[in-house]
């Protein structure tokens, strides 16, 4: 007797879920080389002002920014020149009124100067320079601790660590940061139709292609895959594997067998481990199939077993998962990798789900034109020459010819 989905929910609806499951707890501590791209499992202070001195931000000369009002090209100012500011030592002098000094980018500024002339503004003149153009306080120079003061929340907890984090790190002398580990994350391939990559099938037999491209998302998302082969569709054996999995990995991924079907037995065997059936169908297209469970604490994602549906689950439901999982925080308060584009032509859509339409990019002069790529949804083609996705919200019917959309990029 054929069943029905578990009340389909929204996309929305599965985010509202994350926070049923905790996050990594475990941390570990590591050196910049090894930290970019990890979590922060705790705030980090600024143990220092940065900079710890104000700097020029040009080469010219250091002057009183009151000194120089009303210079101009035609009604110059003249300063006296009382000195030069090497790079990497503090200025033993004072500059007064009607002086200067010169000065290099990232030298410190003497006692006295507020701001800095570009030297294109000026002329030499013996032992005077003359300056044609006014400055303000504070031009061209950066301030002491302008960037941060000392005791200062540099980075926050839950930042997944980007290279200009790492710099800043490095620039206020912290070699090591203390980051949540990474989730683990089981993936397991159910169906009887599989075999190995190695083998050539038999008629009626595929190739496991789903171990491969989730393992790559696994990566993609900075958690540590860990792949339990083919598991043949027998609830017993699907059961082992979900149990070997839970009690190596903080999550599960299985693919096939979340559909409607007498031998689709994900879900038999997750109850059978007295596993919880949180989600059960949502409202997207492809991948309306998903399930969402708990045993033990721990998530269990069915996913589809059709490859193409796989990958876009993955990349639009799992990836964010992962990452909350992670401990990154606001995960959904930056934008998305995306480009603005218009469409090349009508798409239609059903009403009451979100669609995810395949397009390739191309440029027409200064701007993107999203060309959808036709063909059956199960092509891996039809991966392999997009750009990205366009998302198709359930309250619309489709997209228009020249409408602006959104192209999430893979």
């Amino acid at each position: 007797m054929r069943k029905e989905f578990f009340n389909v929910v929204s996309v929305e609806d599965f985010f509202a879920r994350f926070t049923d499951f905790e996050r990594i707890a475990e941390t570990e501590e590591l050196g910049l080389f090894d930290a970019y791209q990890r979590v922060l499992a705790e705030d980090v202070f600024s143990p220092e002002d940065l900079p710890p001195f104000a700097r020029a931000t040009m080469d010219g000369y250091a002057v009183r920014a009151k000194d120089t009002f009303g210079a101009s090209e035609f009604n110059p100012v003249y300063l006296k020149k009382v000195g030069v500011v090497e790079i990497g030592r503090m200025p033993d002098f004072e500059i007064d009124a009607e002086e200067c000094s010169e000065i290099v980018t990232g030298a410190p500024l003497p006692k006295g100067a507020d701001s800095v002339v570009m030297v294109e503004y000026t002329d030499v003149l013996g032992d005077e320079i003359e300056v044609k153009r006014s400055v303000a306080p504070g031009e061209n120079v950066i301030l002491k601790a302008e960037d941060c003061a000392k005791g200062e929340i540099l980075i926050k907890k839950g930042t997944r660590l980007r290279p200009q984090d790492i710099g800043i790190l490095a620039a206020v002398g912290i070699p090591y940061v203390k980051v949540f580990k990474k989730p683990k994350v089981g993936i397991i391939s159910t169906g009887d139709e599989l075999v190995e990559i190695t083998k050539t099938p038999e008629l009626g037999k595929i190739r496991d292609v789903n171990t491969y491209t989730l393992w790559s998302l696994c990566l993609k998302s900075y958690t540590d895959p860990v792949t339990y082969g083919i598991v043949r569709d027998h609830t017993s054996e699907l059961k082992e594997a979900i149990s070997k999995a839970l009690n190596e990995c903080d999550v599960v991924l299985i693919s096939g067998g979340s559909s409607i079907g007498v031998r689709d037995l994900t879900i038999e065997a997750i109850e059978s481990l007295k596993g919880k059936i949180l989600i059960h169908g949502i409202s997207i297209s492809p991948g309306k199939p998903t399930i969402l469970a708990k045993i033990d604490k721990r998530p269990v994602i069915g996913l589809p077993g059709q490859v193409a549906s796989a990958q876009i689950v993955m990349f639009v439901l799992v990836v964010p998962f992962l990452r909350y999982l992670s401990g990154e925080r606001a995960i959904f308060d930056k934008p998305s990798c995306y480009v603005e584009a218009t469409m090349s032509r009508n798409v239609a859509s059903k009403q009451g789900r979100e669609d995810y339409i395949r397009v390739k990019l191309k440029r027409k002069e200064e701007s993107w034109t999203a060309e959808p790529i036709l063909g059956k949804s199960g092509l891996l083609k039809t991966l392999l020459e997009a750009d990205g996705l366009v998302k198709i919200p359930s309250e619309k019917e489709g997209v228009y010819k020249d409408e602006k959309v959104k192209v999430f990029l893979f």
